[in-house]
């Protein structure tokens, strides 16, 4: 296996050759012996896959629940959407 062929399987199959088809997993583990530019990619590939897989900065539970109920106690306001009469009206988005 050449590290191209080894980076093609790192897209396909990810960075745990434990899903790859086992010939290719062989082969791959064969070049990692070998190969330091595989072992980077292989490095790179198992950070990506842990950043994406972690759940990372998401907001609190219930944060839409809380705004929203802010919105509706608070006073109405005067201020309001209306286009003046020389602003041109948005299309339709759909």
């Amino acid at each position: 296996m050449t590290d191209e062929e080894f980076r093609d399987h790192l897209d396909r199959y990810g960075g745990d050759l434990a899903l790859w088809p086992p010939p290719a997993a062989r082969d791959g583990r064969r070049l990692l012996l070998r190969s330091v530019r595989a072992q980077a990619m292989l490095d790179e590939a198992t950070a990506i896959e842990l950043a994406l897989s972690r759940p990372g900065d998401r907001p609190p539970v219930g944060l839409a629940d809380r705004i929203f109920e802010a919105a509706f106690r608070s006073e109405p306001s005067d201020r309001g959407f209306d286009l003046d009469e020389e602003m041109e009206r948005p299309g339709r988005l759909m």
